[in-house]
Parts: structure tokens; C-alpha cells; sequence
């Protein structure tokens, strides 16, 4: 099992990223999704469309080694994209 979450793209171009609806699936949830394309300024690295082109919705593998949560004593937690 993997975690995605999920991007949307508008008939304009802009992405979304949906972090409210992160979910759990197999790794063959994204057959129908044959679109990759790389991601920059984003917390995953890539997403995959349904469609090459125009309003879609799209999956990004979600990687939660990319993130990590540091705990000093008596400090709040922190997280970091690193």
C-alpha cells in the first residue's frame, strides 16, 4: 500500500494539490493515471494525469521520507520538508 494525494489541474493550467483528501491505495490505483509530469515547488516530486492535457485530476505518490519532525525538550515540534 502507498499513500497519493491528489493534484488538480484547471482548463487554464493551475495545479491544486488536495492535502485534505490523501488516501491509501495500491500501487495499480494509478493505471489510469499515464501522465507523469515533474513537479517544482511542490512537497511531492511528481504527479500523474489522466489526461496529457486541459481540466484533470491527477495522483502524486505521497513521500513521507522527504519530511521529518524534529522534538527538542521543552520546544513544539517542527516539521521540515528536507
Amino acid at each position: 500500500m502507498a499513500k497519493y494525494v491528489p493534484y488538480v489541474r484547471t482548463k487554464e493550467g493551475y495545479i491544486e494539490r488536495k492535502s485534505y483528501a490523501i488516501f491509501n491505495a495500491s500501487d495499480n490505483c494509478l493505471v489510469p493515471y499515464v501522465h507523469e509530469e515533474s513537479l517544482i515547488g511542490w512537497p511531492e516530486s511528481k504527479v500523474y494525469w489522466a489526461s496529457q492535457a486541459g481540466p484533470c485530476v491527477g495522483l502524486a505518490p505521497l513521500g513521507f521520507h522527504s519530511y521529518r519532525i524534529s522534538t527538542a525538550d521543552n520546544q513544539p515540534a517542527e516539521l521540515s520538508v528536507g
